[in-house]
């Protein structure tokens, strides 16, 4: 199992111990604390007769007591039968949530992406591994997004100009693409400013490349910031066809925000788009 299905694995069993919780506090809420149970015969195989049972003491012996319930008390033989119902699926409730607690701590506290990040560099050095712990997948996808010389051929033909630096005094085209970067990096999101993909063959060339660290999953992401500007407007929705013509659609693996002159960045978006597809 990848790392991102072990993740993914963890995500299902989190909720599934939720809705075992939620239900488990529901039938509590129902169950009373008697010992009476319901017990159920056929008088010569034929009739149906209800009794009431309550395990009592009598003379120093747990002794079974049973009291014949008429038609007329055949909501207690429902109220009985429910409640018996009831404990055992308590019963199997409480059994599910112990074991997905004890798996949910062991998939925590035995995480094997995590055994080569603790290893000394030099025995890094002679090892192979096929899983890498977060540190070192996010160094290789940052390089991978950064393109080197081709990166540096890129600002030589296209220099940022602006005033606008990064809290990690990156320097940006716009005012938004601070905030935004800005915001990745105070929320830990890992992020390649302008990065070299192989959609520069295609004319595109995204503002940012963003990963979702637990699913292992890279996002494009754009900010068009003069949506008021029509010549501008037009070419966004051409580059927007184009990335849908290439397979990358809102929310699967494209990522976009807008904002006019009236109307600047909607931060509280931003936020929304963090929370629902990078973390």
């Amino acid at each position: 199992m990848d790392i991102t299905m072990s993740r993914v694995f963890l995500d299902e069993m989190k909720k599934e111990l939720e809705i075992l919780h939620q239900e488990k506090e529901r039938i509590d809420k129902t169950l009373d604390d008697s010992n009476d149970y319901l017990e159920i015969k056929k008088n010569k195989g034929k009739y149906i007769q209800y009794y009431k049972c309550s395990n009592c003491m009598k003379e120093g012996q747990n002794k079974i007591e049973r009291v014949f319930l008429k038609k007329e008390s055949i909501d207690l033989a429902r109220r009985l039968a429910q409640k018996s119902f009831d404990k055992n699926i308590y019963d199997i409730i409480q059994n599910k949530i112990a074991l997905i607690e004890e798996l949910e701590s062991y998939y925590v506290n035995n995480n094997e992406y995590e055994l080569y990040g603790d290893l000394s560099e030099d025995r890094k050095r002679l090892i192979h591994s096929n899983y890498e712990d977060d540190e070192t997948y996010i160094k290789r996808w940052r390089q991978m997004f950064l393109g080197g010389s081709q990166r540096d051929s890129f600002y030589e033909r296209y220099p940022i100009t602006t005033p606008y630096y990064t809290e990690i005094g990156e320097r940006v085209r716009s005012k938004s693409e601070k905030i935004i970067a800005d915001k990745l990096a105070k929320e830990g999101i890992p992020y390649v400013y302008e990065p070299l993909t192989n959609l520069a063959n295609k004319g595109i060339r995204p503002d940012f490349a963003v990963l979702n660290i637990r699913l292992r999953k890279t996002f494009f992401g754009e900010h068009f910031g003069m949506m008021d500007v029509p010549e501008y407007a037009i070419k966004c929705v051409e580059k927007i066809n184009k990335y849908n013509e290439l397979g990358y659609e809102y929310g699967r693996n494209l990522l976009y925000t807008f904002e006019t002159q009236e109307a600047g960045l909607d931060t509280l978006l931003l936020d929304r788009l963090i929370n629902s597809y990078l973390k």
